[in-house]
């Protein structure tokens, strides 16, 4: 039954969402008002834990529509001469009002959808129990492969010495052809590390556990992206204490402080430092975020659709096989880069990130059906995050971590994407490699769970 303060509370939302709405449709700058309505809905329903979806959502918002369109009104009233080569390539100004209704649109359904189906009320909250152990040997083998495996890799694309004379290009050209390499190279990684995060938590002296998971990070991240890769593997490490953790504004901004910090140190890293100057990253973030800015191109040059491009998660398999051009396009991103930047894939067969907004677009014709697709993906997460978090599946957790975390791939890509098979085998062998490596002791008292977790059942 829906109390008296949540109905307060709706009126009271409504009452500036409404307004909000209005302005961003009518008055310059819409998108400062596009910005607010994101804060004031994260604000009025603001998730208490930390692992719930809606924070990435938030996240993913908060980056490239929030932060974004900020700094871009911020530099617009000061009148701030842009000091990069390229020069200003963000114009939130120019926005249409179709991409910011849409903009809109979509993230309500799915920010509400996913409020409303992560929602447990038979379930009490869950909390670590003494009573589990990571068994050593497993953490260390796979620890040790995991590693072993990178420098594999590494030797096996370019070579040691071009990964640590040119990252950045060797980065980007010469990974095509070791999908597969990589793929078990992240699925083990991620098991490792979280296994590592679990024994930290529960271990008496960390720094030796930690250190040791640290550098296995690092390592792991140095393929797969250093900003990337590391604040993904990082957030899997903290899991553990995220599942109990109280989260609070204070959270929030810890949060946001640590992932700024990392990734001005992983741009200065993967672009050997050439935006280490003040003006020089604040207009990256500018540019860097520039999903919606592609998606505008979208919306201003052609009509909305139906299913345009969801037969593309069909099109990779089938260059497997030899039935399709190794030149077809297999993602929305790829094709629209190809048309948008050819040289982009020509010379580096690297894509620009076109947000689901464009998938949604083209294929349920916008707001129309978009709705459908966005719920039913919203009941997927709400099913992961009940069982895993809420419920204290140690089993789950990683799965569902990595699923947490690709939200925001999903809100800057498709919802169904050709590697979603690859998804489901690692899943899979996580599950069972979690199985195999966290040993659960009998249950003592009423009211445990079997992985690992009990019921905190205080009021």
């Amino acid at each position: 039954m829906i109390q008296l303060g949540n109905i307060t509370k709706l009126l009271l939302y409504l009452l500036v969402l409404l307004p909000m709405t209005f302005l961003m449709a009518v008055a310059p700058w819409g998108s400062a008002w596009l910005s607010l309505i994101v804060v004031w809905t994260y604000l009025m329903y603001r998730p208490r834990n930390v692992l719930h979806p809606n924070n990435m959502v938030f996240a993913f918002y908060g980056l490239y529509i929030v932060l974004s369109s900020t700094l871009n009104l911020v530099l617009y009233l000061i009148d701030w001469d842009y000091v990069l080569p390229w020069g200003q390539q963000v114009f939130w100004e120019t926005m249409s009002l179709t991409l910011l209704f849409q903009a809109e649109f979509t993230f309500l359904v799915l920010f509400f959808g996913l409020y409303w189906f992560c929602k447990d009320s038979h379930q009490p909250r869950a909390r670590f129990r003494e009573n589990i152990e990571v068994k050593p040997a497993w953490r260390n083998g796979l620890a040790v492969l995991s590693v072993v495996l990178v420098f594999l890799f590494m030797q096996s694309t370019a070579g040691l010495d071009a990964w640590i004379t040119d990252y950045s290009y060797t980065y980007l050209a010469k990974r095509e052809g070791h999908g597969l390499l990589n793929v078990i190279i992240i699925t083990l990684g991620n098991v490792t590390v979280f296994l590592f995060g679990l024994e930290t938590q529960r271990a008496r002296r960390k720094w030796p556990i930690l250190l040791v998971a640290l550098l296995v990070m690092m390592t792991l991240s140095y393929i797969g992206g250093i900003k990337s890769r590391f604040i993904f593997l990082l957030i899997i490490f903290l899991s553990p204490w995220f599942m109990t953790m109280k989260f609070r504004l204070g959270t929030i901004i810890g949060l946001s402080v640590s992932f700024f910090v990392l990734l001005y140190l992983g741009t200065l890293i993967r672009t050997e430092g050439f935006y280490a100057s003040t003006p020089f990253f604040i207009e990256m973030l500018v540019g860097y975020f520039n999903a919606f800015q592609l998606h505008d191109w979208i919306v201003t040059s052609r009509d909305p659709g139906f299913f345009q491009t969801v037969w593309q998660v069909f099109v990779k398999p089938l260059q497997i096989l030899g039935v399709l051009s190794p030149d077809a396009s297999f993602d929305i991103s790829v094709m629209l880069t190809k048309e948008f930047f050819p040289e982009q894939w020509e010379n580096e067969h690297a894509t620009q990130q076109w947000p689901l907004d464009t998938e949604l677009y083209l294929n349920y014709y916008g707001a129309l059906l978009s709705w459908l697709p966005l719920t039913m993906y919203a009941a997927l997460q709400g099913w992961l995050y009940r069982h895993a978090v809420l419920r204290g599946n140690l089993y789950f957790m990683p799965i569902y971590v990595m699923e947490f975390q690709r939200i925001f791939s999903t809100l800057r890509g498709t919802l169904i994407p050709w590697e979603t098979p690859i998804y489901v085998a690692q899943y899979l062998l996580i599950y069972q490699l979690c199985r195999m490596a966290i040993r659960q002791y009998p249950a003592t008292s009423s009211g445990e769970s079997v992985c690992g977790l009990k019921r905190d059942t205080r009021s």
